[in-house]
């Protein structure tokens, strides 16, 4: 019976103890955490890294691919684009804990999507997974509201899924699911039938693209297909 006062105050202080260095441990995180991802979709440039705040979080990102979504620091943060000694672009953003912040760099630009879209990012293997992003230009003349008109394997040819667009809002859309295949992706304005951009591909199962959309200052569109990682 002496002996259970002394075994308390020695479990009480080993768990004083364990409590003290979890709380001195530098590797403990500091805060919340975002998760970042990159598009390089700039022909002319080079590979791509991204620094937040001062450290470089991803690097070596070559056009045509987005980089694995990577943990970052949540909240304000500012984010430094660069290819090799060249600094891209800047941006001040508020990284989000809810959902996947994207940076897309198109024509050169850097551009943080600002439309809150819940996706986990993780791909299923037995399925082409499509992914689609707008990214503003300078020109927001009409027609801005389009419809993305997509083909996909396993339907009948003339059969088309159709997703409403509104192209000045920048947008990082979730993961889509098809079967594997080839595509046919097709911009018209809503309520009309003109094609304004068009672009065919394939997915292999278990593969991750995502189909850029962006503006030049003459109000033409034009489509640039990713790989994700």
């Amino acid at each position: 019976m002496s002996r259970k006062p002394c075994q308390s105050l020695a479990a009480g202080a080993l768990l004083t103890g364990l409590l003290m260095a979890c709380s001195d441990d530098p590797t403990a995180p500091a805060g919340p955490t975002a998760e970042l991802r990159l598009l390089h979709a700039t022909s002319n440039l080079g590979a791509l890294d991204v620094e937040v705040a001062s450290s470089t979080v991803i690097q070596g990102i070559t056009f045509g691919n987005a980089s694995a979504i990577t943990p970052v620091p949540a909240g304000l943060q500012h984010l430094t684009i660069r290819s090799g000694g060249t600094v891209v672009g800047q941006i001040d953003a508020n990284l989000t804990t809810e959902h996947i912040n994207a940076v897309t760099v198109v024509a050169g630009v850097p551009q943080l999507s600002s439309t809150v879209v819940p996706d986990t990012g993780q791909a299923a293997p037995n399925r082409a997974n499509l992914r689609l992003v707008n990214v503003v230009g300078s020109n927001t003349a009409d027609p801005t509201l389009l419809h993305v008109l997509i083909n996909f394997p396993g339907v009948n040819p003339d059969s088309t899924a159709r997703i409403g667009l509104d192209t000045k809002v920048a947008s990082y859309g979730a993961l889509m699911y098809f079967d594997p295949g080839s595509f046919r992706l097709r911009y018209v304005p809503q309520g009309q039938s003109t094609v304004l951009a068009e672009t065919t591909f394939n997915i292999a199962a278990g593969e991750k693209k995502a189909v850029v959309l962006e503006r030049d200052a003459a109000g033409t569109y034009r489509i640039q297909v990713l790989v994700e990682q």
